[in-house]
């Protein structure tokens, strides 16, 4: 069974504050050889809805990497804010080459002032990901980290050749089973981030 977990790229939408929303137009064009014809004009921040995080321009993910085995870590459960390494470990486990997705439930307020005060994790639970050779970590949030800790999460996993996934949604639909990812960032060079499309399949138990 395939699940789409990427949000659309949707006319309007903001994702990161302070940049421009996204704009989704239909202009007229000529040409000699073709005629009159349509045609969608996409003007949009890198940073918008579902995207990989490559944090500086000119990094780059090797297409064998843009697959592989998928561990949910659920955080719904959480009455704090910060989540911290001891909960994560009692409850999950996660090996070199995994994708590993944090569920948190926060694409429920795309579009709401809410959404921008999301849940976060820890800088033990950040430093664990990378002491375990993870392949990619994700969210169903802006990030894995609120206001200047946002970047400085990225930045510490990109160092350590971990890439992040952003505005996950759609997670709770995994459940308990096991499952691959599927992640299909856009070929744009010189770009900080790239849309991308996520699907992941479950695996039969």
């Amino acid at each position: 069974m395939l699940i789409d977990v990427s949000m659309p790229i949707q006319n309007g939408s903001v994702f990161r504050l302070g940049t421009p929303a996204v704009e989704i137009s239909t202009r007229v064009f000529r040409h000699e050889g073709e005629g009159e014809y349509e045609a969608a004009i996409l003007k949009l921040p890198a940073h918008t809805a579902t995207h990989v995080d490559l944090v500086r321009p000119g990094n780059t993910i090797g297409l064998e990497r843009m697959f592989g085995p998928g561990r949910l870590i659920d955080l719904t459960t959480r009455s704090v804010r910060d989540t911290v390494l001891s909960y994560i470990e009692d409850r999950a486990d996660a090996h070199e080459g995994d994708f590993v997705f944090f569920r948190t439930d926060w694409s429920a307020f795309v579009g709401t002032e809410k959404y921008y005060r999301h849940p976060e994790v820890a800088e033990d639970v950040i430093r664990w990901l990378i002491s375990r050779k993870v392949n990619a970590v994700g969210i169903d949030a802006l990030g894995l980290g609120r206001g200047r800790r946002h970047g400085q999460y990225d930045r510490l996993l990109a160092k350590h050749g971990v890439f992040i996934i952003e505005n996950l949604r759609n997670l709770a639909a995994i459940g308990s089973h096991p499952f691959r990812v599927y992640c299909s960032p856009l070929s744009i060079e010189n770009v900080d981030a790239v849309p991308a499309r996520v699907v992941v399949e479950l695996e039969d138990t």
